[in-house]
């Protein structure tokens, strides 16, 4: 993206618009500082604090500021995730400068895979297969990663199936509290697979533990997560097993690669490609339905390329068991009208009203920092909007190799 979108970028502070269309360079820094000088506050108030950082990377456009470019053998992606690594970083030492450390429960994770439309520079899912805006395993297994000083073993590995709705249950257990009773919640508590060295396994579809007489049947059942996409079901995650009643087309780099126009010069993209990206009602070319879900198993599959055959009798003794629940899922269900369906554009912010639509203030741009008492576009200096975002010295040198 050469240009911001001047209605559509902008950078917030609280309900003061401190930049539109927003610039990229130092943006982290600003995210930075804000927290830091959050967390400082709470602590000069004795408030305890709860700190959403909703982390820019890694995403279109990709970007990193001066202290990164060029440092990473991965390119311009990988120069944006070290950039990202370090504000985890700068965030995570002034928790423990703060004597916090014991005290402060920090969760990292992401709301999806990887661009895979984006050729080389939209991410890697790895062994999974698909990527962001799928229900392939590419797309909906992302990092999970606790901290808590004291509480949470250090350097442990779970292969327990959890969920980002397991969160506001498990943070209210530790603290003491309750979930509501006004409504059904998806989530679970997970404390036991936090804090135990060796968290009992979590139990397995009965028809498997009869089959291969692994241990004692008994009446405790598997984990279920039910993935849709606005009001359709795409798939069904139940034990180790995997069900898909609606796939999309799956992307590779490959096949990137080999369509005209997508990818350039060591898989540089030349768009900003989001093709199917719906749920299936207004791309229907895009999406497969099934009268009976394909069905993999994800701990010997984890690609899911070799389908199981349901007709054989283990198989489908799995399936005659999750169907059952997965009906009483859905009947129990009460799908809410999308949250994004009533947009308006109304109503757009503009930071300069007087001269809509070309809204632009305290724009810094891409590339060399202007010389110290230079103007920007609407008067102020780089020195005041540098003096906003950067009061804190960073070390960069540290996050080389």
């Amino acid at each position: 993206m050469s240009t911001p979108e001047t209605l559509m970028c902008l950078l917030y502070k609280n309900a003061t618009i401190y930049q539109q269309p927003y610039s990229h360079y130092h943006m982290s820094e600003a995210f930075v500082d804000d927290a830091i000088d959050f967390m400082r506050d709470c602590q000069q108030q004795r408030k305890p604090f709860f700190l959403y950082y909703g982390i820019a990377q890694p995403h279109v456009d990709v970007y990193s500021n001066d202290g990164f470019r060029g440092s990473s053998k991965r390119g311009r992606y990988g120069d944006m995730i070290r950039e990202m690594s370090w504000s985890v970083g700068a965030i995570m030492d002034e928790v423990k400068r703060l004597g916090e450390d014991f005290n402060t429960i920090s969760i990292f994770t992401a709301d999806n895979g990887p661009h895979l439309q984006l050729c080389n520079e939209g991410g890697d899912a790895g062994v999974l297969k698909g990527g962001k805006m799928q229900f392939w395993d590419g797309g909906i297994r992302v990092p999970g990663i606790f901290r808590w000083t004291g509480h949470i073993p250090p350097a442990k590995i779970s292969d327990e199936v959890v969920s980002q709705l397991d969160i506001f249950p498990t943070l209210m257990s530790i603290v003491g509290g309750s979930v509501p009773d006004d409504r059904k919640m998806d989530g679970q508590d997970i404390s036991s697979t936090l804090f135990n060295w060796w968290p009992e396994p979590q139990p397995e579809p009965v028809a498997v533990k009869q089959l291969y007489k692994q241990h004692e049947v008994t009446h405790s059942e598997p984990r279920m997560l039910v993935f849709y996409c606005e009001a359709q079901l795409f798939a069904v995650r139940y034990g180790s097993y995997k069900f898909h009643f609606t796939t999309q087309k799956t992307w590779t780099k490959e096949g990137n690669h080999a369509e005209p126009g997508r990818c350039g010069d060591g898989g540089f993209p030349l768009d900003n490609n989001i093709e199917c990206a719906s749920c299936g009602n207004l791309m229907p070319e895009c999406f497969t339905y099934y009268k009976t879900p394909l069905m993999y198993n994800i701990y010997k599959d984890p690609n899911e390329a070799y389908p199981l055959n349901g007709s054989l009798p283990e198989h489908k003794a799995v399936l005659d068991e999750m169907m059952p629940r997965l009906e009483a899922f859905k009947a129990d269900m009460v799908i809410a009208p999308p949250l994004l369906a009533s947009r308006s554009t109304a109503t757009i912010p503009c930071c300069t009203p007087g001269t809509f639509p070309d809204c632009t203030c305290n724009y810094v741009y891409e590339g060399p920092v202007p010389p110290p008492g230079s103007a920007s576009q609407t008067g102020h200096t780089s020195e005041e909007f540098l003096e906003m975002i950067s009061s804190h010295d960073y070390d960069y040198s540290m996050w080389y190799d």
